[in-house]
């Protein structure tokens, strides 16, 4: 099974100590999705190269060592990557991955990570917004590489993820955050919410993480502008690949 075509397009990303513009490129689910396609299907090449950015990206210098292999190569495997959108940033002059996000529309999950982690909370924001299960997308994996930390990366990618949201009329974004690293503030900036005030812990990612919730129509007026200069490329990449 092959992949459906990706889409690029710009995304102006604050830098130090001029601007830059990094590609912005966008991958639909793995065709034949949900996530219980089989591996050897699922392995694009984009993807390969995706999870082992992850790897190298979580190792952090050994601060995670689950993320470093015996031949001492770096991987992130995970089931939910094939039926995830994911979201990708890179550096125009190499090509190098700087930076991603995915989204897994949850209805195509076999089990949702929010839901093992809390599972009376999960319900809890579901029935807060007055959802169901198709309308809501499952946000995991933001990392940024080191190079290119502090720079906004992970905002960009954030509001990119909104962005894609609305385009596929889903209401409701969840994920979990972590909060030794600041990580949440990102998030709360841009429109969501934490869900209580329980920290989860997760040795394996070496932090203490929040579920945190967005909903993408009420979202801070003064960072509509920014979601909006996202739309057309969104949009483009979805009715490509539709």
């Amino acid at each position: 099974m092959e992949a459906d075509p990706e889409v690029r397009g710009p995304a102006n990303v604050r830098s130090t100590p001029r601007s830059v513009e990094l590609q912005l490129e966008l991958r639909s689910p793995i065709s034949g999705a949900p996530a219980e396609v089989s591996e050897p299907a699922a392995s694009a090449a984009w993807l390969a190269e995706l999870r082992e950015f992850r790897g190298r990206v979580a190792w952090n210098g050994g601060q995670r060592p689950a993320f470093r292999l015996a031949d001492r190569t770096f991987a992130d495997p995970d089931p939910h990557d094939v039926a995830s959108y994911h979201l990708i940033l890179r550096d125009p002059g190499g090509g190098q991955l700087a930076a991603c996000v995915r989204y897994a529309p949850l209805e195509n999950l076999p089990t949702s990570r929010i839901r093992e982690l809390d599972g009376a909370t999960a319900a809890q924001i579901i029935a807060g917004a007055r959802c169901t299960d198709s309308d809501v997308l499952e946000g995991a994996r933001l990392m940024v590489d080191p190079v290119w930390q502090q720079r906004g990366l992970a905002t960009e990618l954030l509001l990119a993820g909104t962005a894609l949201a609305r385009a596929l009329d889903r209401p409701l974004i969840w994920g979990t955050a972590g909060v030794r690293e600041g990580q949440e503030r990102v998030f709360l900036r841009l429109g969501y919410h934490c869900a209580g005030t329980r920290l989860i812990p997760a040795p394996h990612y070496d932090d203490d993480l929040r579920i945190i919730f967005c909903e993408p129509a009420g979202i801070p007026a003064e960072i509509e502008p920014r979601i909006a200069a996202f739309d057309p490329t969104v949009r483009a990449w979805l009715a490509v690949r539709n």
